[in-house]
């Protein structure tokens, strides 16, 4: 039993080693089979990759062969770029090398270029100095030939050759004017003045010194003349059979009073006497007489509305018929005078104050150096004149800049008026001047109205190619005695003058107005034989009618 169990479990034993053996077997067959078929597989892919290994190897070796191509294709690119830049290094150089003979060339050229211009300018400049020479030189010989008619004409005058003197005088007056001249010189004034409506002359009454006149501005040509021995007369410019004559009409005369201004405002005349009173007239010779405080009374002024009457140690004013508001002053007034609202005072020590419309006085710095003896104010130019003792004439902006000094007379200057651009100024030294101020040209190349606006001038404007106006003495008048008033007519051209003879003439002191009337006057032109010995075959012949 033993037995049988025995060779049961061998049998069971050799039965299950056969069956491990076997399965053992299977299992090393099937990896065998597995194993073969990935050496079959790996001997496939492993001929593939020899064959791709083939054809890359034979695509490198033909690779390789387009290499070495490109490789000597590259050598011979790059033996040719080397003997291009070469060839391009020589080229660059030969440029350079052009390029510096070309800015060479273009230095030698720019310096001919500028040489040429300069040689250019040079000859630009010359022929301008021959021609400024030339029209320098020209326009002094029309000048000079302008003064030589101009006396010339008087000489024909004396003679009798009315109408040659009258073309010698228009044409002296045009050669001045169209030349930058004078023409206020005063042979040429004067021929212009005895080819038009010469000069009336009148003669006080009374044989009274003309110490004040006063301006008419109901119409032209009418004036109030005043005396030291009292008179008043009316004035009155009139033409009788071509020529001009002066009628009066005695408005008062009273030896007492020693009058030294007066004002003609709305019919009325406002007289002031040397130590009172103020005499009030009508045109018919009515007079009111009102008393002053005691005073050296000098001047009458229109001041806020009311007559301020100016003597050398005080003020007062006159209104509704009485005298108000007397004012001491610190000093004794050589000078007053109204300008835009503020009366300006000048004191006879040479200092100079201010005072506005409430009668308020505030000390300023003096205007000028020297003691002013007159002051005028032209409301027009905006511009006050200075008379002084040594008989100067200074005229001063509204900016209180001083434009020049017109040194003129020889003595005291004792009035000034003016009739536009014209400034006629009195003085003891028995003449007046009169100034045409557009004539004067000032250092800084500016004219005097250009000079008016300026508070101060900053640079030159003086063009020295220019040629210069013409600025001489001025006209001057010689009478029989002092020059002790002068007073501009309402008609802006015509000037009254009073003298200590008690004489009184009346003016043109507009040069183009007198030639304007000459012109009117002329009856032909000068023939060429006159033309040639008046004027001069130098210059061109020229016709005025």
């Amino acid at each position: 039993m033993y037995a049988v169990i025995a060779l049961a479990v061998a049998a069971g034993l050799v039965i299950v080693a056969y069956r491990i053996g076997y399965n053992r077997s299977r299992a090393e067959i099937a990896s065998l089979h597995e194993e073969m078929e990935r050496l079959e597989e790996a001997g496939k892919e492993a001929a593939v990759v020899k064959r791709v290994s083939q054809q890359m190897e034979d695509i490198a070796y033909q690779q390789k062969a387009i290499s070495d191509q490109q490789r000597d294709r590259a050598e011979q690119q790059s033996i040719l770029a080397t003997r291009n830049a070469e060839i391009a290094e020589q080229e660059s150089r030969a440029a350079r090398e052009a390029e510096l003979k070309a800015h060479a060339a273009a230095e030698v050229a720019e310096r001919e270029r500028a040489n040429a211009e300069r040689q250019q300018e040079i000859a630009v400049e010359q022929r301008d100095e021959a021609n400024h020479a030339k029209n320098v030189a020209d326009t002094l010989n029309r000048r000079t030939q302008a003064r030589s008619l101009a006396a010339n004409s008087q000489l024909r005058r004396e003679a009798g050759d009315a109408e040659l003197a009258n073309l010698l005088a228009y044409a002296s007056w045009y050669f001045l004017k169209n030349n930058r001249g004078n023409q206020y010189f005063s042979d040429t004034f004067k021929s212009l003045t005895q080819a038009t409506s010469g000069v009336p002359r009148h003669k006080m009454r009374e044989n009274g010194s003309v110490t004040a006149m006063a301006k008419v501005l109901d119409g032209p040509g009418q004036c109030v003349a005043l005396t030291n021995y009292g008179e008043v007369e009316w004035l009155r410019a009139t033409t009788e059979g071509g020529t001009r004559k002066i009628v009066s009409k005695q408005l008062l005369f009273n030896p007492d009073y020693d009058f030294r201004d007066a004002k003609y405002l709305k019919g009325k005349i406002y007289a002031v006497s040397l130590k009172g009173p103020l005499c009030i007239l009508d045109v018919n010779g009515k007079c009111e007489v009102v008393s002053l405080p005691e005073d050296d009374y000098f001047k009458v002024l229109r001041a806020g509305g009311r007559i301020l009457l100016a003597g050398r140690h005080s003020l007062c004013w006159y209104a509704d018929g009485k005298i108000t508001g007397q004012r001491q002053l610190p000093r004794a007034l050589s000078a007053i005078v109204e300008r835009e609202g503020t009366i300006g005072l000048f004191y006879q020590d040479g200092s100079y104050a201010e005072m506005d419309a409430s009668g308020k006085i505030e000390e300023k710095k003096p205007l000028i150096g020297p003691v002013v003896t007159y002051a005028y104010y032209s409301t027009s130019f905006q511009c006050l004149l200075l008379g002084t003792a040594e008989g100067a004439v200074y005229p001063v902006n509204k900016y209180n800049r001083v434009l020049e000094v017109l040194a003129a007379h020889k003595a005291k200057c004792v009035d000034i008026t003016m009739q536009g651009p014209n400034v006629v100024t009195g003085s003891y030294d028995k003449s007046i001047y009169i100034w045409n101020l557009d004539n004067l040209t000032f250092e800084s190349g500016l004219s005097f109205r250009e000079e008016l606006e300026l508070a101060r001038v900053d640079r030159r404007k003086l063009n020295p190619g220019d040629i210069p106006a013409e600025w001489l003495v001025p006209v001057d008048y010689s009478f029989d005695g002092w020059t002790l008033s002068v007073c501009g007519d309402v008609d802006g051209k015509s000037v009254w003058v009073g003298t200590s003879t008690g004489n009184i003439m009346l003016l043109n002191s507009s040069a183009d107005d007198m030639a304007a009337q000459l012109h009117d006057k002329l009856g032909r032109n000068l023939t060429q034989q006159e033309w040639a010995r008046y004027v001069g075959v130098s210059i061109p012949y020229l016709t005025f009618k």
